[in-house]
């Protein structure tokens, strides 16, 4: 199976905004990301991103995919959660992730990918994308849909819905007709780490989608004590991860929620993002 990669970078600065990634570093114009010919499927989104630390918030992040070269239209993913106790400092880095997905494309059409800051002005964040075509599906796979939401936790043992996508504001929760199951989940969640304290966090999947009840899912935690005098605290991020095989059969054209639990201490507001990848 030959494979190509496509990459785009760029910046987000500005919250729940949709920011097209257009660079590669000291490409300034690369031009349009077109399909390569040949190439049937992106079988895998490789995502790495990050904050820039200048303001005591917190925030998720995700990327969009979008155009001509995506017959089944728009998809999204989760790829980060972060926050900062304070303004003044942090130094930090995030490897990438590889989304494994089977997303069919059109050849010599265009891609277009973009960068979302959600929830609250961090300041900035970074993005870098790079697409894998490849020329089949692995063996065994299916066609994927995917499905993000985000929201900010704003206290412990209490469950809070994420209804919300960015710059899109109403999601359909409503389950894709071609479907049968949640193949996989991506995931991204942190605290502000503004109070001391620590928390773990889950994720809980229910609704009349799904078929055998909810499903609740360990997704994190997050710490935070007050450091000495003078110095600056350490900030919280996350690049997203990835559960695959989770088999959460659904029922199509149903209707499912979203939603992300923290237990334990209040480290402050809570950020999340979530992808379901249907298949």
């Amino acid at each position: 199976m030959a494979k190509l990669f496509r990459t785009r970078e760029g910046d987000a600065t500005a919250v729940d905004t949709r920011t097209q990634l257009t660079t590669v570093g000291s490409e300034t114009a690369p031009g349009p990301l077109l399909v390569p010919q040949s190439m049937k499927f992106i079988t895998g989104v490789i995502v790495s991103s990050i904050q820039n630390m200048a303001a005591a918030t917190g925030f998720s992040g995700l990327v969009r995919l979008e155009g001509p070269g995506l017959p089944n239209g728009p998809e999204t993913f989760a790829a980060v959660a972060g926050g900062n106790a304070v303004a003044t400092g942090g130094n930090a880095s995030n490897s990438t992730v590889r989304i494994p997905v089977n997303l069919p494309v059109t050849p010599a059409n265009e891609i277009l990918i973009f960068g979302e800051m959600c929830g609250t002005d961090v300041g900035g964040v970074g993005f870098v994308v790079t697409l894998e075509f490849s020329t089949q599906m692995e063996a065994g796979g299916s066609v994927n849909k995917t499905f993000t939401v985000e929201g900010d936790i704003g206290t412990v043992d209490s469950k809070t819905l994420l209804t919300t996508q960015g710059s899109v504001t109403a999601p359909s929760p409503v389950v894709p007709s071609t479907v049968k199951k949640i193949d996989k989940i991506v995931f991204a969640v942190s605290s502000e780490g503004l109070a001391d304290g620590k928390q773990v966090w889950f994720l809980r999947l229910g609704g009349n989608a799904v078929q055998n009840g909810e499903q609740v899912i360990a997704v994190g935690s997050s710490g935070r004590i007050a450091v000495q005098s003078g110095s600056d605290a350490a900030a919280q991020h996350m690049i997203s991860q990835v559960l695959n095989d989770v088999d959460i059969a659904v029922s199509p054209s149903d209707t499912l929620t979203v939603a992300i639990e923290g237990a334990g201490d209040d480290t402050g507001t809570g950020h999340a993002v979530v992808t379901l990848i249907y298949a």
